[in-house]
C-alpha cells in the first residue's frame, strides 16, 4: 500500500458518498411517497421481506432500484451468518 492509498480512499468515499446523497436528494423529491416508505420501514434492519420486495418491485429509478437490491441481499447475508430468518 502506498503512503498515499488512505487519502485516495478517502477521496473515492467522498466521491461515492456526494453521488448517492444527490441520488437519495433527487428520489426524495421526484418520488415522495416512495421515499417515504422507504424511510418509513427501515429498510437496514426492521423492514420485512414483504416490504422490501415492495419497495424494490415499485423502485422508481434505476438507482433506487440498485439501493433496495443491495439492502435486500445485505439482509439476506445477515440472515445466513446469524441464523435468524428474514422473512
Amino acid at each position: 500500500m502506498s503512503a498515499n492509498q488512505p487519502q485516495q480512499n478517502v477521496d473515492h468515499e467522498s466521491i461515492g458518498m456526494s453521488f448517492a446523497t444527490a441520488e437519495m436528494d433527487a428520489l426524495e423529491k421526484s418520488h415522495p411517497e416512495w421515499y417515504a416508505m422507504y424511510n418509513d420501514v427501515l429498510p437496514d434492519s426492521l423492514a420485512s421481506r414483504a416490504e422490501l420486495a415492495e419497495l424494490w418491485a415499485t423502485a422508481p429509478t434505476p438507482f433506487a432500484n440498485a439501493l433496495i437490491y443491495g439492502k435486500y441481499t445485505m439482509r439476506l447475508e445477515i440472515a445466513a451468518h446469524t441464523g435468524i430468518p428474514f422473512v
